[in-house]
């Protein structure tokens, strides 16, 4: 092709792009245009739309210089060193063509180039003092330079960036960074003095705020001009933004400095600017505000604790800081002090810090008042659209509340919970004694939200304002969305209700009335929600946490349960029936079996009916909403079994479990066999109930684990539904622990072998990839069970080469075919325990007793038989690159290292990983060599982080390379 065809069907690709062609077309430009930006042709060709005058399309040579960087950073290796020379000349002499403003772009694209050629080029010893030489022969060059010297310590600040060794980055970032420290600020220097113009102050100071990080911050704040640019810059608004930028670099390297003089400098400096700012009413502008909070915030987090050993001195700081939080215009910009509040927090609240905490303790007080008040929902004519249906603003809003919430935590700590919860107490008397005009439901609900935040770190034996509060709370208005929150914050103190139970039933009062609430006034559907979530939920943290209280309210509980169970949403439900078990549980074990059996009956009435009526569907409920219903009231009965659980064995029997035995297991089979494979959530539901009532009784289900282990296998033989392997695993967990007899655990880790076989001759015969890919659910449940079976026998599964064999061609499957993160996470931890036991330290603890040699010894031989450990290399390491979630990959690279480290020749892992490497499409020998000599060194001093880290860098780097878009097209 030559080179004009080329240069049109660029250009036609790109005109593609940014044109509102059809997504197919777009796609296929994309993928030409990545194919381009990686091939030989490219360097030639944009090297020349770059020189060519005649092109007039500033996207046309965007997109040339964007791969003219590319091919510098990824592929330098494509030239031979030999024409190195010829291209740093024809670098330089690109930069110089685009000297304008309008031009950054194409500018910028080619500094980075430069700067990634002055890296890889090894042999070039003077690469900064020769391009500065070149840019500094015209003053129209000005731009170019300081825009290279600003990328040139952006681009140098990480090793990842690049293919280089270590030794060699940090020869190259010494060579063309810290040997040119001086002559950079020199320069800089030079221009403040003999340039009067705005726009170049802004370049000079971005230039600045890349080489502040590079010397000692002693060095550049001796140069007056410089210092002196970046506060006059202050009151330049075309500047200022940059000027900031500087001032928080310089006072972020200030943070592990000792040079407390230069930090009261600076902390002076700011005191004044803070007054300029007042009094220049320069504090109109939002971005002026956002820019000088940030400078504020970068002072109190960076010197926090100067603050706290020198409250006095640093006091005025604190306070600019808090005036900042008073801002309304922007709560974003608020909450960039909030980490500060909590960094200041951790320290004065230390005991050698209580002289400290004393001085702070005000600003913390009115801090709460400031919160009180952004935390006040917007006053509007419709209670229901607060936000006026801009759903987005509204949920950042209440995203806001919580983070606000955190710092009245922080608040609270410093204040302590009486002068703390006062505040908004104070204010709610205010308005329902009258005293505060334009009352608005919004101002109580704030002050009962902030309640609600602080009763995390509020004592159980605050006495002193909490018994006002909670005689209050029952007396509230009755509106709403004030019933709502009162609920909510009754919920939050139930533990100190069961300190003082003088308050417990008013409190019940309160809440159980919501619920007649909404039965008299049932079309406000959307507060009716409200209150049926708050109240349900505070009556479960009552019944959890005032328990013992309310086995006397036992039957009104029961009447309330029956009366509201139809009312209330599902997930209601749940929480109430979770909180009442709570209650049951401290029931006298004599009346333990009646007292649940009366609770669970309606539900239990429910299932044998839909059993009964083999779960047909009826005139007004389709066949799934029956299912979903039926499925509902099991996972109710689930909720009761999961707290009812035994906690002593020494009894011979144990009365809930009796009951589990008499009633509800008897509709477990009958449930599995009536559904079979025809709804997965009754399945999963019924699985689910099994699960807790084995986790619940153990041992007391002894006698009927045969039934228990036949329903298992055969629903997982007769359904292929994964919560049969789950819950298997489950049964294992609970039956192979050292408290089981050996007949029962024997006869548990054949079922479990069992349950194996049956799996594996599911998948490996009549299964091709796209059926495998739709069981990644199935799959995953297989792995959790297959690692309790290693878990609980490793010296009967370790052995078993054939069991070994299938999960070892079951993993390669799954990593190389399934992408759902769950599925893979779940086989590479299996992998990574089984692997494990090869080495001196098996994933469970043996006791005093040493992981037998020969146990280690068949791991090591199975890695090196038929080449296992290189095919599982093969598979991880491809998957990293080209596949797996990048929340997997630390635990892919654990067991790329488990397996380097165990495989019984070292040599013969690092030649594993070669061959692996050297397989890979477009990787060069100087990127394999790196790898590789990394990780044998490494792996010869145990440095397991090192392999990591080595690992970590090349997948990084082969995916920037390769996979990864080197533009974006819009």
């Amino acid at each position: 092709m030559s080179s004009s065809e080329a240069l049109q069907q660029l250009k036609q690709a790109l005109d593609t792009m940014y044109s509102n062609s059809a997504q197919e077309d777009k796609i296929r430009a994309t993928h030409f245009l990545e194919s381009f930006q990686r091939s030989q042709e490219a360097w030639e060709l944009v090297v020349n739309i770059l020189n060519d005058d005649s092109i007039n399309d500033i996207q046309f040579k965007l997109f040339a210089a964007q791969t003219l960087r590319s091919k510098l950073t990824y592929d330098l290796t494509q030239l031979p060193e030999s024409n190195y020379e010829q291209l740093k000349n024809s670098l330089i002499d690109l930069i110089k063509k685009y000297p304008l403003q309008d031009q950054k772009l194409i500018r910028t694209q080619l500094s980075i180039a430069l700067s990634q050629l002055s890296l890889q080029y090894l042999t070039w010893q003077q690469a900064v003092p020769e391009i500065i030489t070149k840019l500094s022969s015209d003053k129209q060059y000005l731009p170019c330079l300081l825009d290279f010297l600003r990328i040139l310590p952006e681009e140098l600040s990480d090793i990842k960036k690049t293919s280089l060794t270590d030794e060699e980055f940090m020869e190259r970032t010494k060579l063309l960074i810290s040997n040119n420290v001086g002559q950079v600020l020199a320069i800089l220097d030079n221009l403040v003095s003999t340039t009067k113009d705005s726009k170049t102050d802004q370049i000079i100071l971005d230039c600045l705020n890349s080489w502040i990080k590079e010397c000692p911050i002693e060095q550049i704040l001796q140069i007056n001009s410089l210092t002196s640019l970046i506060f006059q810059s202050l009151s330049n608004d075309i500047s200022f933004d940059k000027a900031i930028e500087c001032l928080v670099t310089i006072i972020g390297e200030t943070k592990d400095i000792e040079n407390y003089e230069l930090i009261d400098a600076l902390y002076q400096q700011i005191i004044e600017l803070n007054t300029y700012m007042i009094s220049s009413n320069k504090l109109q502008d939002p971005e002026t505000v956002e820019g000088i909070t940030r400078l504020y915030v970068e002072a109190c987090e960076s010197w926090h604790v100067l603050i706290a050993k020198n409250p006095k001195h640093f006091k005025p700081l604190v306070e600019i800081l808090l005036e900042s939080c008073k801002y309304e215009e922007d709560l974003d910009i608020v909450k960039y002090t909030f980490y500060f509040w909590y960094l200041l927090k951790q320290i004065i609240t230390l005991p050698k810090f209580e002289s400290s905490k004393t001085v702070f303790s005000n600003i913390y007080e009115e801090l709460i008042s400031i919160i009180l008040k952004h935390l006040t929902y917007p006053i509007t004519a419709n209670d229901n659209d607060l936000f006026e249906g801009d759903k987005e603003q509204e949920d950042k809003f209440k995203e806001f509340r919580y983070e606000m919430g955190d710092v009245l935590k922080d608040c609270c700590s410093v204040v302590g919970a009486t002068k703390s919860l006062n505040i908004p107490f104070q204010q709610i008397q205010r308005i329902i004694g009258g005293e505060s005009q334009n009352f608005h439901w919004q101002h109580l609900e704030a002050a009962l939200f902030s309640m609600r935040t602080m009763a995390k770190v509020v004592s159980t034996k605050e006495h002193t304002i909490l018994p006002s509060i909670m005689s209050l709370l029952v007396q509230l208005p009755d509106h709403p969305k004030i019933r709502y929150a009162a609920t909510l914050v009754l919920g939050r103190y139930t533990e100190w209700t069961a300190k003082n139970p003088q308050f417990l039933e008013p409190q019940l009062t309160y809440i159980t009335k919501g619920f007649e609430i909404i039965k008299n006034n049932p079309t406000d559907t959307k507060n009716n929600e409200d209150i049926i979530v708050s109240a349900s939920r505070a009556l479960m943290y009552f019944c959890k946490d005032c328990s013992e209280l309310l086995v006397g309210y036992l039957e009104q509980l029961y009447m309330l349960y029956g009366q509201i169970n139809n009312e209330l949403d599902i997930e209601s439900t749940y929480e109430l029936v979770d909180g009442l078990a709570h209650v049951i549980q401290k029931v006298p074990t004599e009346n333990l079996q009646k007292t649940t059996e009366m609770f669970i009956a309606p539900t239990l009435e429910k299932i044998q009916n839909f059993i009964a009526s083999g779960g047909a569907p009826t005139a007004t409920a389709s066949q799934e909403d029956i299912y979903t219903q039926i499925a509902d009231q099991i996972e109710i009965i689930t909720i009761f079994i999961n707290v009812l659980r035994a906690k002593d064995f020494k009894n011979p029997n144990f009365p809930v479990c009796d009951l589990f035995i008499a009633k509800i297991w008897p509709s477990i089979p009958q449930l599995l066999t009536l559904i079979g494979g025809k709804s997965i959530i009754v399945s999963e539901r019924t699985l689910k109930l099994l699960k807790a009532s084995i986790q619940s009784f153990s041992t007391y289900l002894n006698n009927l684990l045969p039934d228990i282990a036949t329903i298992l296998h055969e629903g997982f033989k007769s359904t292929r539904y994964g919560c049969y392997l789950w819950v298997s695993g489950i049964l294992i967990r609970e039956y192979g622990d050292e408290y089981t007899s050996e007949e029962i655990k024997e006869a548990v880790y054949q079922f479990g072998l069992s349950q194996s076989a049956t799996f594996f001759e599911y998948v490996f015969q009549e299964r091709n990839e796209e059926a495998i890919k739709s069981i990644p659910d199935v799959i995953d449940d297989f792995f959790r069970m297959s690692d309790d079976l290693l878990m609980y026998y490793p010296f009967k599964v370790i052995p078993n080469l054939e069991f070994l064999k299938s999960v070892l061609k079951l993993s390669l499957i799954t990593l190389g075919l399934i992408n759902e993160y769950d599925t893979i996470v779940s086989c590479v931890h299996f992998l990574i325990d089984l692997i494990s036991w090869g080495s001196s330290n098996p994933p469970i603890s043996l006791f005093n007793d040493e992981n037998p040699e020969y146990i280690k010894k068949l791991i090591q031989e199975f890695l090196t038989l038929d080449n296992n450990g290189g095919e599982l290399l093969r598979v991880v390491l491809n998957g990293l690159i080209f596949k797996f979630n990048v929340d997997v990959h630390q635990d892919v690279n654990d067991l790329i290292l488990k397996i380097l480290v165990i495989v019984p020749d070292k040599n013969l892992g690092i030649n594993w990983l070669h061959q692996v490497v050297n397989s890979l499409p477009n990787v060069n020998n100087k990127e394999i060599e790196k790898l590789i000599n990394t990780l044998g060194t490494a792996l010869v001093n145990k440095d397991n982080r090192r392999i990591r880290s080595s690992l970590k860098d090349f997948v990084n780097w082969y995916s920037r390379k390769n996979i990864s878009p080197r533009s974006e097209f819009n």
